[in-house]
């Protein structure tokens, strides 16, 4: 989750409990827009922690994320096991899919078939991603930031598949 760029540029950030924070930043070098969880140490600073969730910085992919979360915001997530697939993504534009797979205390949301992976561990770390989404989109929209570079409409991938 580290970059050499000095270009990065933090969208939106949210506290969970006392250690950990939700940091979503996008990296110009690598094209990608990172999700991911990061800690604060006992001397105040905040770090990366381990890899996390990578998007294409592009808003069909941005879309169809804050799409998957809108969509699972009803979902009953304790109808599907361990592993289980609860909602997905059409696939967009390169073949990708973004996926949300019950996990023993929440979800997780993989871009399949990289791009790393995304643990919400309650419905609590649930909405403080979808809290951050559209202050990150205005800001991707605001900075041109690599959005809007696909000519298929984002309403397309957005669709969502609920199992």
């Amino acid at each position: 989750m580290t970059s050499t760029n000095e270009d990065v540029t933090v969208l939106a950030t949210a506290p969970f409990g006392d250690d950990r924070v939700l940091v979503m930043r996008h990296l110009p070098d690598r094209e990608t827009i990172e999700l991911g969880w990061w800690s604060r140490e006992e001397d105040g600073a905040v770090m990366p922690g381990p890899a996390g969730l990578e998007l294409a910085a592009e808003a069909i992919e941005v879309e169809a994320l804050a799409g998957l979360c809108q969509r699972l915001i009803d979902a009953r997530w304790d109808v599907a096991g361990n592993g289980e697939t609860l909602a997905e993504t059409a696939p967009l534009a390169d073949g990708a899919q973004i996926a949300a797979m019950r996990s023993e205390d929440g979800i997780v949301l993989i871009r399949r078939p990289d791009g790393g992976d995304l643990a919400l561990p309650s419905r609590a770390a649930f909405d403080l991603l979808g809290g951050m989404l559209p202050v990150a989109q205005q800001k991707l929209e605001a900075f041109g930031f690599g959005m809007f570079q696909q000519e298929e409409p984002a309403s397309a991938a957005a669709t969502v598949e609920l199992r």
